[in-house]
């Protein structure tokens, strides 16, 4: 009787192979590409996105918040220059306080409501803009007292003692006005502090960026010494896409930042100084005009319980009306830069999620051919 005859079992065809360990290496280079192309470029729109907030919150709310506090102050200087003016000269009897005092008024009002639009010194300066506004009507109250009296009596020594309230509710608001502008240009400062206009913010998709640098090098080594394969196109399509990213967002920022503080040093500090140039120079003329007109009512020194001290005002070498002129064009060529900045941000925010998702795109499907060769492209 025979033995039988041990046979070999016969592998089934459809049965797996063994998983290629070259075919695992391409799957993690794949993933790697892909993660990392969307986080440069998640990345890169995040920076862009918080350095825009910080530049419409420095230039596009506090900035603008300091200039309508310096030009309230100019008028409110203005008015009292005129309104004294009117008093000890004696057009006030004739023609009223004129369209110059309310003009000036307005013009208080009016960049008081644009500031509490762009308040950005918190409770503390919602607190001084509601005291300020407060004080303008009561301020305004005492100088139309003081004009009506004039008016009807004819009599300077009548509209006196309103015509002094005025001035002390004018120094109160002055005073207020002084802090607001300073707790605004404080905020200012903290605004253009961020670390998000800082120029390192760049490294956080940068230093992403050369480390997908990295991985494109190596895996278009891996394709070269196991596939023969030079160069491949999806994958410098890819490198390319990503590049232009990184490239694009660090322009975009640096220009944007060049814009920012190009306007803010040149044109914002030219229209500040010329403001408090200007109320300056009201002021003093204000205080020349309040010091004649007590001389003139009480010839001795305290007979009307007053102590002023002579005015030592120079003389103006630039009038209000060109002061007012240079004023608005330096505002306006601050505005025009402010806007050229976030235009960087705004024109290319597009054009990064494009490039990212075509880098993206483009490593993903770069090694699907090279994958499907080892028949894992579909598992």
């Amino acid at each position: 009787m025979t033995a039988p005859t041990a046979v070999a079992p016969v592998p089934v065809s459809d049965e797996p192979a063994t998983p290629s360990t070259t075919a695992r290496t391409l799957r993690r280079l794949r993933g790697a590409l892909v993660a990392g192309s969307l986080l440069t470029g998640a990345l890169c729109l995040v920076v862009s996105g918080q350095a825009h907030a910080g530049t419409d919150a420095a230039g596009g709310r506090a900035a603008p918040a300091v200039l309508r506090a310096e030009a309230a102050y100019s008028a409110l200087a203005d008015a009292q220059r005129v309104a004294l003016h009117g008093f000890r000269h004696d057009t006030v009897v004739l023609g009223g306080l004129g369209d110059r005092y309310r003009n000036d008024i307005a013009a208080i009002n009016q960049n008081l409501a644009e500031l509490a639009g762009y308040n950005v010194a918190g409770p503390a300066g919602t607190s001084d803009l509601q005291l300020v506004e407060g004080l303008v009507v009561n301020y305004n109250a005492e100088i139309e007292q003081a004009a009506a009296d004039y008016q009807q009596t004819g009599e300077i020594t009548r509209a006196l003692p309103a015509l002094w309230y005025a001035t002390l509710q004018y120094q109160e608001v002055s005073n207020t006005l002084d802090r607001l502008r300073k707790e605004e240009s404080a905020a200012l400062t903290a605004r253009r502090g961020s670390v998000w206009l800082a120029g390192t913010t760049v490294l956080l998709f940068l230093v992403p960026f050369a480390l997908v640098l990295a991985l494109f090098a190596r895996t278009q080594s891996v394709l070269r010494r196991r596939f023969r394969r030079r160069l491949s196109l999806l994958l410098t399509t890819a490198v390319l896409a990503l590049t232009a990213t990184a490239l694009s967002c660090s322009l975009s920022l640096q220009a944007s930042d060049g814009h920012l503080r190009s306007a803010l040093d040149g044109p914002f500090v030219e229209a500040v100084t010329l403001a408090q140039q200007q109320a300056g120079r009201a002021a003093a003329e204000a205080d020349a005009d309040l010091f004649a007109i007590v001389a003139r009512v009480c010839p001795a020194a305290t007979s009307c319980g007053t102590h002023l001290t002579p005015p030592t005002s120079g003389p103006v070498t630039v009038g209000p009306d060109q002061d007012g002129h240079q004023q608005a064009q330096a505002e306006a060529r601050f505005t025009r830069g402010v806007t050229d900045a976030d235009a960087w941000f705004s024109e290319r925010l597009a054009v990064l999620v494009l490039l990212t998702l075509t880098a993206a795109a483009a490593a993903a499907r770069a090694l699907n051919p090279r994958i499907d060769e080892y028949r894992f492209g579909g598992r």
